[in-house]
């Protein structure tokens, strides 16, 4: 919520979101370049989501592990970040995630790149949230 992130895109193995800049995720007011911490954020937001969509209709938790991210350059004032995620691996505990951003229309000039591993916790939905109040 705090990060605008919205799903632009979802498949077996991969999601695609975007995060529009802010003026309250800016990093140095003098530049109005994002905070490092923003898209560190966001990308372990989406890749959380990565997951989602490689166990689905299957609901589980999954804490983030680890996380290398390497931020390659920063992103201009005002441009909204995308992010990719792909869950290349999935083992019975843990899944393994490849993490791009870039500037929206610049896939191919990277702001940062990583790769990530989450714990599958595997709670169901009913036993996480409780009961629905219609039972």
């Amino acid at each position: 919520m705090e990060l605008g992130i919205e799903v632009t895109e979802a498949e077996e193995y991969r999601v695609t979101a975007i995060m529009p800049w802010q003026a309250r995720l800016v990093g140095n007011p003098d530049s109005g370049i994002l905070h490092g911490g923003a898209v560190f954020a966001f990308l372990d937001q989406v890749g959380g989501l990565a997951v989602a969509t490689r166990v689905y209709p299957s609901f589980e938790i999954t804490p983030t592990i680890d996380f290398r991210l390497d931020h390659l350059r920063a992103p201009a004032k005002g441009k909204t970040v995308v992010g990719v995620g792909e869950c290349y691996r999935l083992t019975e505990h843990v899944a393994f995630i490849r993490l791009t951003a870039y500037e929206e229309g610049q896939e191919h000039d990277p702001l940062a790149t990583g790769l990530a591993t989450y714990m599958r916790m595997k709670i169901s939905a009913q036993n996480y949230f409780g009961k629905s109040k219609h039972e």
